[in-house]
Order: structure tokens, then sequence, then C-alpha cells
């Protein structure tokens, strides 16, 4: 059946392409962000002029390429034409348009796209892999260690003495005082409290403290990417290793993540070494699991995840659930070394709570998505006067303050915290109850708080390193604290370079340029992943997939976050681009031995 099948698209490849051609122009007006309605793809001359110019290699797809390349890329762009559609009509009308048939049309769009997108898509899935040249001589780790140090060192001195970022306040106040709660993984707040006393200590000043604490972070950074491309470099050609590289190295949000006081940046770096490791133990597993290094370094990698923030689980379960997929015939070893993990993931950092006995932290800080889905009943719903008191009442009356991309507003100081923790199960009742009557405003408010993480063509968190607009402060590059509260002196040592770095972090002129602008935005690297994943499956390599299983698990745990902001998916945006050059560089099955 396959054979007849590829047999027919082979034969009659421009027919089929005229029929698919014709179908994405159906599909395609409802996939453009600024209005799914308009003609602009129907009339408009640069669209007629980009699909006629589309179709020719689409044509040489479906002529040249395998079933099996084109089913894959089809898959891909079913999922990429959805996710495009569903945010073409949250940015367009501001939620989901009622009826059936919008339902239908919702539904029908990804289709009528899929066979167009997927013959392009295909050539990524029939390229033969890149194979490195073994005669070359290797870059050494000092090269891209020395690279990535000068370029964040830059940047720290175009921000000096650092990014500090809102959390700052809350951990620093904790160190000082003794007084320490769980909120914040306690590890990280010691830290950098650590540091920051330690820099005052020597040179006097906090300012030298948060230099310290900069210059610490970026070094280890540093080392890990170097890390990152030595591995990769064994296994890939030069040209791609460089590349990698200067995405490291060039990519401004990797330099201000670098020199900020969040935890983001040291998470972001582990992730990545935590799936480098899986992908050693699926090159080799008996191996992986005879060398004490390597095994010692997969569990050092997961505890410091754990130390480091609190939704680490995501990755490191799924990581270990990998581990033992791929060890089946060692998987006795396995389970141990993933026990082993497990348990320093889950006693260590307690062990550091109970050590400076830290306030527990209370559930409401897990009630993202239900405070947001309210909160947008509350100010989009035709409720009646009771139902209206009723959420005032748990929000303070300030409905107004609901922000779609962002739920720490709705679940911030307007929220009856007293309230909850006397009675969860009342809120949870009224929660319930206000989903039943409104279950499309809950999908709404839901699918608005994460569009950043699955449209490739969001825009709404192009400013998540930094804004104007004090409610989505996630990281502001600009020194945030009055200077009696913590004296801190900020200052640019590098004026051009800070201009350069606040054009795209505060008036994100990426967005003027398509293609600079997707290397900003979270959702861009949750489809490389997929890429990843789908590539390595359609070579049949679905060992290797399992070394994303780590990035899914973090993708779950964003979704279900306050937002999503480059400092949140910063590990998708880390790992994204390492596995990617990995995938393309494995060997076609028939090549392994």
């Amino acid at each position: 059946m396959t054979r007849r099948i590829e047999t027919f698209l082979h034969r009659y490849a421009v027919l089929c392409a005229l029929c698919c051609a014709l179908m994405m122009v159906v599909a395609a007006p409802y996939l453009i962000p600024e209005n799914p309605d308009s003609a602009t793809f129907r009339s408009g001359t640069l669209g007629f002029i980009l699909i006629c110019a589309c179709a020719l290699p689409v044509c040489h797809a479906l002529r040249r390429h395998t079933l099996r390349a084109i089913a894959y890329g089809c898959a891909f762009a079913w999922i990429f034409a959805l996710c495009l559609g569903l945010g073409s009509e949250l940015t367009a009308y501001d939620g989901l348009l009622p009826g059936m048939g919008s339902a239908i049309r919702r539904l029908a769009v990804p289709f009528l796209a899929a066979p167009y997108l997927g013959a392009l898509a295909s050539f990524l899935f029939a390229a033969r892999p890149l194979r490195q040249r073994s005669e070359r001589k290797a870059i050494p780790f000092a090269a891209f260690f020395a690279l990535f140090a000068l370029c964040y060192g830059l940047v720290l001195l175009a921000l000096f003495p650092g990014v500090i970022s809102y959390d700052f306040e809350h951990e620093i106040a904790q160190f000082t005082t003794g007084a320490y709660d769980a909120a914040h993984p306690v590890f990280h707040t010691l830290f950098l409290g650590s540091l920051y006393a330690l820099g005052e200590r020597l040179l006097g000043s906090m300012t030298a403290g948060a230099a310290l604490y900069s210059l610490v972070q970026l070094l280890i950074l540093a080392a890990l990417y170097a890390y990152a491309c030595t591995f990769v470099q064994r296994r890939v050609p030069r040209a791609v290793t460089l590349a990698l590289a200067a995405c490291f190295a060039l990519l401004p949000f990797h330099g201000v993540l670098a020199v900020s006081t969040a935890k983001d940046p040291l998470f972001g770096g582990l992730s990545v070494l935590l799936c480098l490791s899986l992908w050693e133990m699926a090159e080799d597993p008996g191996a992986f699991l005879h060398s004490r290094r390597k095994c010692a370094r997969l569990t050092l990698v997961s505890l410091f995840m754990c130390l480091l923030r609190h939704n680490a689980l995501f990755a490191v379960i799924p990581a270990c659930l990998a581990a033992v997929i791929l060890c089946r015939n060692l998987r006795l070893k396995a389970l141990r070394l993933c026990a082993l993990s497990l348990a320093c993931c889950l006693l260590i950092p307690q062990a550091f709570v109970f050590a400076v006995d830290a306030q527990k932290v209370p559930s409401s800080e897990l009630l993202s998505v239900p405070c947001q889905q309210l909160m947008r009943t509350a100010s989009r719903a035709e409720l009646s006067g009771a139902q209206a008191q009723e959420l005032s009442a748990w929000f303070s009356g300030e409905e107004a303050r609901y922000r779609p991309h962002c739920a720490d507003p709705a679940k911030g100081g307007n929220f009856d915290l007293e309230r909850y923790q006397e009675d969860p199960g009342a809120f949870f009742a009224m929660y319930l109850r206000y989903g039943a009557a409104y279950p499309r405003i809950y999908l709404e408010a839901f699918l608005e708080n994460s569009v950043g993480l699955w449209n490739p063509d969001d825009r709404s968190h192009a400013h998540a390193l930094s804004t104007e607009e004090y409610d989505y402060i996630y990281l502001n590059t600009t020194y945030p604290f009055e200077p009696d509260r913590y004296p801190i002196t900020a200052q640019s040592l590098l004026p051009p370079l800070q201009r350069l770095l606040y054009a795209f972090t505060h008036d994100s002129v990426q967005q003027r340029y398509p293609l600079l602008a997707q290397l900003f935005c979270p959702a861009t690297y949750s489809f490389l992943c997929l890429l990843c994943a789908l590539l390595l499956l359609c070579r049949r390599q679905g060992r290797f997939a399992l070394c994303l299983m780590p990035m899914a698990g973090l993708f779950i745990s964003i979704l279900f976050s306050a937002g999503v902001f480059v400092r949140y998916a910063y590990p998708l945006m880390a790992c994204a681009p390492v596995l990617l050059t990995l995938s393309l560089a494995r060997p076609a099955p028939e090549d392994v031995a």
C-alpha cells in the first residue's frame, strides 16, 4: 500500500502539488495573526508570488521524497498549522470565536495547510545526515570557554554590575535577616547571598557583591556551554559547531541572563548537560553505566537542577524514565542510578529547607492557571450581580488587573490568600462551578496565558527581558530598587553595547525582521524540539528522541506556570539548538552497525 501511494505521488506530482496549493490558498488567511479574515493571501500580489514559488519545491518533494519523509513532514506541519491558526484567532479576536462553524473551520484549516507545508518540511526529513570530517583538529574546550566568557563579560561591563531581577529583593532579604521561606529554592538564596556578602566584605560595597555574583555565574555558564560545544563537535561538522557557538555567544538573551540574578541561566545550562548525558547514554548504554564519572555527572546535574528551581522534577523524572528505557539490557543498574538521583533530588533540597527552618510555600503558588481563568471570567463573562460579588470577594474587586499573558497579578496581592488557606475546598468548588458554566472562557484563559510557548507568531512575550509595564517586568535590565534600600551603583562601562542590548530587551527591534524575531520567541524553540523528535523517529532512531523527554516535561510545567517568558522558557531555548545539531548529524539507520 505504501509503495502504491508513493508511486502515485511520484507520477502525478504536478497535479498533487496544484491541489496542495489550492488548499493552502483557502487555509492561509486563517494563519495570519494580524487579521485571519483578510484577503491578503487570496488576492495579494506577494501572497500569490510566495505560493507559486513554493509550489515548485512542493512538486519536487512529491516527485522525489519517500512517503515516510512526506508523512513526517505533514505531521509536523499539521501541529504547526494548528498552533498558528489558534494563535491567529486569539490575536485577532482576543478569544475563540463561538459557534459550530468556527469549530469546524478551526479543525479544517490545519488539514488544508498540512499537505503543502508538509511537503516543504519533508526536505528536512529526507535530507542526508551531516557527516563529521575527522581529519580536522578539534577546537579545545578553552577556546569555547574564552569566547563565551569574553562575550558575557562584555555584557557585564555594559550592564554593570549585572541585571538585578525582581526576585533579588526577596532572596537577599532572607539571607540578611535569616528568616527564610521556600518560595525560592534555599540553595540559590544562600548561593546569591554568600557571593554578595563575600564581594561586600572584600571590596566594601554591595555593588562589588553584585559584580562578583555576575562574574561567577557567567563563568559557570560559559563552562557549561563550552562543554556542550566540545561534545557536539565530536559528532557534527565544524561549521555546525561554530554556528552553535555563535548562537550561545551572540544572541542577546544568553548574555543578559548570564549576568542576571535570576535562577534560570544556570538551570538552563544544566538542562543542556542533562540532555547531553542522555544522548551519551543512548549512544552506548553499557559504557555510560560502567563509567562512575558519567553516572556521577548525571546525578549531580539532576541534583543541582532541583536545587535551583522547584519545577526541575518535571525534567528529572522524565530523564530517569528515559534512562531506564534506554538501558533495557541493564535495567537493574539503571534503576539503581535513577533511584539514587531521585533520592538526592528529593531529600537534599529539603535538607536545605530544614537546615535554615524555611517557611513552607503556600499552595496558592500552584494556582496560576485557576486564578487566571477566574479573573478572565470576572472581566469577560456576563455575570449576575451575585456572581460578580462572589468573585470580587476572592479577588478584592480588582478584576481589572487581569493580564491575558501573565497570571501573577491574578494570584498576587489581590487574591484572598488567608481565606483560601482556611478553606481551599470552597475556592475549588467555586472554580469548578464557573468552569462548568464558562468552559470557553476557561480554555481561552489557558491558551492566552501559554500562547508564547506554542504559537510561532506570538509577539506578546517579545518584551520578556524587560519592559516599561510593571506587570510584565520579569527580568529588568535597569536597576529597579531605591539606592537607600540596596546601595548598588548601576552604571554602564560600555554605553554603545548597552544601547544595543536595550534595543533588543526594551524596544524589541527584532520584531521588525521576521527571521530575527523568531530567534527571540520561546515557541520557536518548542517547535525545534518537536522537529528533533520527529526527525529522529523518521530515521528510526527513537532511542535518541528519548533524550528530549526532559524538555517535554519542562514544556508541560511552563504551560501551567504564571506565564511564558524568556527566562522561564530558557531551558528550551538553550537545549533546542544543541539537540537540533545532534539530530541533523546522526547516522542514517542503514549506517548503524
